[in-house]
């Protein structure tokens, strides 16, 4: 079973569910917050820095807990205030004195209303009163809200040390934690910066606050128009005193969390060896836990729809582009030809001038699908493209075994994460495979034929390539080879077959005797670089049973499309070409001589050698019988060219025969005599008789 529920992406709040070995900086931070607080002193700020998803929010958590442990008498009130709960400079005062007057003592939460309210006030009448800038500016923002305020009873400023002194006399030292200010658009940001640097820096005050400071650094630069993100950086840097960057997650303890959560997830959708290369393969995509399992969670929902269909390393490459850039993901669909090599004028242009334009296209898809990611990540994104697409558009049988992403069968899977209409399910394959044992040769066709109702010639086949290449090498692999080639012979895709078709790749008949028979009941010799049959009797039956049980024309076409079998001298047939011979003797001389010259010279050819007697015969009576019309004999076995080459193949056929041609020739009329075939072979048969 794979995972179907989501992991959870919440903070840690207990030192023990750590999984990266941060005890020590969050004993440092305790350590030195105990160190300020021994004695009274002026506002600190403490900036925990890390991207999202590095665990800053568990860090804070995690102090939080140990300053709680260590109970009251250390004089910390800690006050955690979410400024994104707000969205304005007087709900954010509002928000803040609410949060920090909420354990503090009489005195103190006094000091607070009274500074609180008029600060209030003056955000109110007076936005950005107090704004900071970069010099003049902040000396001006100063002055303008000191001029606007000095009307007050109390001057804004006196309130506040009134505020710090309270602080200070309460024994009390007041720690506010502050999150996920990296969340803020530029204004709200602002503000929580203007309260930290000018608000409220009370003494006995200090300030944890989480961020990513690259993002804080770019908004500030962005909210004082034309700063550059190093006076962001600048900006920051006189706000934080303590600056804490989150330790990197090392690579040895971020790759065992993966495996651990792809085991979790993956589970039975593939084997512990594979995990193992997935886990590496996708490491350096990988940055933070969070984005860990966000991709696992990714990977639940695609697995359901995926598992068996597609080759799972391939699958979870591809997800792992599309998590970190999903317009890249997209890029990749686009230019599926490109990267798999293929080139649309390829037959335009010469071998070596197609296989530059194919690398050229293949290195300008690399490029249009990394634009906009950078550094490291382009690199993983460029690796991952290189491996899925190693085998440009080749099409292997290996690659279709494995499921890769670059064969043109599966290709659409991936990113349809469907089975595509024209396609039998991997699945449904699978479950034929595992019944193969138990069904015969026309069970077997009956499941091609109903597959036919369905799905493509090309399909069908394969889904018979499928089968066999599931099946163990050796004996296993052997006997589903042979039994499927029988039940192509006799499905519907085998019958209506043309008499004069033969070796095309496109036709059953080829397909079973190159693509199963010579591929999977003959076995090569490494040693010998030597090719024997696996079993004689079983490759014999097979044979046997086509020759007998398929139509004429099919088995016609399989001896043509296996005729290197048969002249290999690893098998000659003498068991199994009888059959077919017969079956062609029966047919009688109009329906015989309906096959083209290449079938007919294939079959003669072959029977000559294994029966020389009986086919001696056959030609005899072939040239003797009044029957048999000698000029569609001469025209079929030469139609028409000059060259000689067809007598040739006459003569070499019928070399035994020639005299009761010749005899057979003289009786005939004047216009067989003088016909084209006739006159071609009388100028050519005498030197070929003495050669």
């Amino acid at each position: 079973m794979m995972r179907t529920d989501i992991i959870q992406d919440v903070p840690l709040n207990d030192i023990t569910q750590d999984k990266f070995g941060r005890e020590p900086v969050v004993d440092l931070i305790v350590g030195s917050i105990n160190q300020m607080v021994s004695t009274d002193h002026s506002c600190m700020v403490y900036g925990i820095y890390g991207k999202w998803g590095e665990g800053k929010t568990s860090l804070m958590n995690f102090v939080k807990s140990k300053l709680f442990a260590q109970g009251k008498d250390d004089g910390i009130i800690i006050a955690e205030f979410n400024p994104w709960l707000v969205n304005n400079d007087e709900a954010l005062l509002q928000e803040f004195f609410k949060t920090i007057m909420a354990d503090a003592d009489s005195l103190v939460r006094e000091a607070f209303k009274k500074y609180g309210s008029l600060a209030i006030l003056a955000s109110k009448t007076i936005v950005n009163a107090v704004a900071p800038g970069f010099g003049s500016a902040l000396a001006k923002g100063i002055k303008w809200a000191q001029k606007a305020l000095e009307d007050s009873k109390d001057a804004l400023s006196e309130l506040k040390e009134k505020a710090s002194e309270a602080i200070v006399k309460s024994g009390k030292h007041l720690i506010v934690m502050i999150d996920d200010v990296d969340r803020l658009d530029k204004e709200e940001l602002h503000s929580v910066m203007r309260l930290i640097r000018q608000v409220a820096d009370f003494k006995n005050c200090i300030y944890l606050v989480a961020m990513d400071v690259d993002m804080v650094a770019k908004s500030i630069a962005e909210y004082h128009g034309k700063g550059s993100l190093q006076d962001g950086r600048k900006f920051i840097d006189k706000i934080v005193q303590v600056p804490i960057t989150i330790p990197q997650i090392p690579h040895c303890d971020m790759e065992k969390l993966i495996k651990e959560l792809l085991i979790d997830t993956l589970q039975d959708a593939t084997d512990k060896k594979q995990i193992e290369d997935i886990s590496e393969s996708i490491l350096p995509f990988i940055g933070t836990y969070r984005e860990l399992k966000r991709y696992c969670n990714q990977l639940s929902f695609v697995l359901p729809c995926m598992k068996g269909e597609v080759n799972i390393l391939d699958l979870c490459l591809l997800e792992a582009i599309k998590m970190i850039d999903a317009e890249s993901y997209g890029r990749i669909y686009e230019r599926e030809n490109a990267l798999r090599h293929i080139v649309d004028t390829a037959p335009l242009l010469s071998e070596d001038k197609g296989h530059e334009e194919a690398a050229k296209n293949y290195e300008a898809a690399r490029e249009y699908i990394t634009r906009g990611i950078e550094g490291k990540l382009k690199e993983a994104v460029l690796d991952a493209i290189d491996y899925l697409f190693e085998n440009g558009s080749i099409d292997s049988q290996l690659d279709i075994d494995k499921k890769r992403l670059n064969s043109d069968v599966y290709f659409q899977k991936y990113f349809t994460q469907l089975v595509p209409s024209e396609l039998i399910p991997d699945r449904e394959l699978d479950s034929f495979r595992g019944r193969l044992l138990e069904l015969n040769e026309v069970e077997i066709a009956k499941q091609y034929d109903d597959w036919l109702e369905k799905y493509s010639a090309s399909e069908v086949k394969r889904a018979a390539l499928y089968t066999i290449r599931r099946c163990e090498y050796g004996k296993e692999r052997c006997w589903a080879a042979s039994i499927t080639a029988k039940a192509l012979s006799v499905c519907k895709v085998a019958q209506g077959l043309p008499p004069h078709v033969y070796v095309d790749p496109d036709v059953v008949s080829s397909f079973v005797a190159i693509q199963i028979i010579h591929r999977y009941l003959f076995v090569q010799d490494e040693k010998y670089a030597q090719v024997n049959v696996w079993d004689a009797d079983l490759l014999d039956d097979t044979f046997s049973f086509i020759f007998e049980k398929a139509e004429m024309n099919y088995g016609m076409n399989l001896l043509a499309s296996s005729d290197s079998i048969f002249g290999s001298g690893v098998y000659n047939g003498k068991k199994t070409l009888p059959i077919l011979i017969k079956r062609f003797v029966e047919l009688g001389f109009d329906k015989q001589f309906k096959y083209s010259k290449f079938l007919l010279i294939t079959l003669f050819n072959r029977w000559k050698r294994i029966d020389t007697d009986g086919f001696n015969e056959f030609a005899k009576n072939l040239f003797v019988n009044p029957e048999y019309s000698l000029a569609r004999v001469l025209n079929k076995f030469i139609d028409g060219t000059d060259d000689g080459q067809d007598v040739v193949d006459f003569v070499g056929l019928f070399k035994v025969q020639v005299p009761q041609i010749n005899e057979r020739l003289q009786g005939e009329s004047q216009e067989v005599r003088e016909s084209h075939a006739a006159k071609i072979y009388a100028s050519n048969y005498r030197p070929l008789l003495e050669h």
